[in-house]
């Protein structure tokens, strides 16, 4: 095992903050493709000034229209400029994304999302496929932003195509002197032009294959590699449990996340994905 840094809180230190957490109603001005395996829609709305996401982690929570009947039922705002939501009685469709390329373009604040395609989609996927510019949408969160480690020598993604675009953001945010390395499921050559988009930076890239265990393992964690993974929950469980008991590793040096569950409609990413060894 690495042996622990003695400064592992500064080394791995992410900024963190927080955003106005309102419902904001959000329009589909611009909708391309980065790649064949997603669709990208470009948002904004009346609500998006303070719209804000300072960190590859983050997720806004994206209500989508009823597949079937097509109506969009999702939460709203507490007031005009106030902080909270009022949430509906009805059922929602509600699905997390990371947001992507937040910015400012002729007075409106826009926001990127990546829609992954499915061969068995669900709401998103399913309305991804036909949205069109004046597509709605409403987008709540995110209600906090936890920033990318700068001080950390390398990173380590190990990623599926529903962290993809997370991966992309770490590669864009942490400075050009880290060493990244990413491990992520898929087609290693679609991944590597996906990630490319997002920053012009060397990377090793390496096929997660059926063992996520595995594969850190033969890429190694050294004491000054921090670790983010994200994905599949159950999937992650036995990675996060040899990050933590068998390499020790300090808490502020990994994230392990599980983005969705098999089986699972709707999962909450911030439910812990091992009951049985929480942290």
């Amino acid at each position: 095992m690495p042996d622990a840094p003695t400064d592992a809180p500064a080394l791995f230190a992410r900024a963190a903050g927080r955003n106005r957490f309102t419902a904001r109603q959000a329009t589909v001005v611009a909708v391309s493709a980065p790649t064949q395996e997603y669709i990208r829609v470009t948002l904004t709305g009346p609500d998006f000034a303070d719209y804000a996401s300072g960190g590859p982690s983050d997720h806004t929570r994206t209500f989508f229209p009823d597949p079937a009947t097509g109506e969009l039922v999702a939460p709203v705002a507490a007031g005009p400029g106030e902080d909270g939501i009022v949430r509906p009685d009805q059922p929602t469709f509600g699905r997390d994304f990371t947001p992507l390329n937040v910015r400012d373009e002729n007075g409106r604040r826009l926001v990127d999302l990546d829609i992954l395609r499915h061969d068995s989609p669900g709401p998103a996927a399913q309305w991804g496929a036909t949205a069109t510019i004046g597509s709605q949408l409403v987008l709540v969160g995110p209600r906090g932003s936890k920033a990318a480690t700068q001080n950390a020598p390398r990173v380590l993604l190990v990623v599926d195509g529903t962290s993809l675009p997370a991966a992309g953001r770490w590669l864009a945010e942490v400075p050009a002197s880290t060493r990244v390395e990413i491990i992520a499921d898929g087609d290693l050559d679609s991944a590597r032009a996906y990630l490319s988009s997002f920053a012009d930076r060397e990377f090793a890239l390496t096929a997660a294959g059926d063992d996520l265990v595995a594969g850190v393992t033969a890429v190694g964690v050294d004491a000054t590699t921090y670790v983010f993974a994200a994905g599949e929950a159950s999937a992650l469980v036995p990675l996060r449990r040899h990050l933590r008991h068998t390499l020790q590793l300090p808490r502020e040096q990994y994230s392990v996340t599980g983005y969705w569950r098999r089986g699972v409609v709707a999962w909450d990413h911030h439910a812990p994905i091992d009951p049985v060894d929480p942290d």
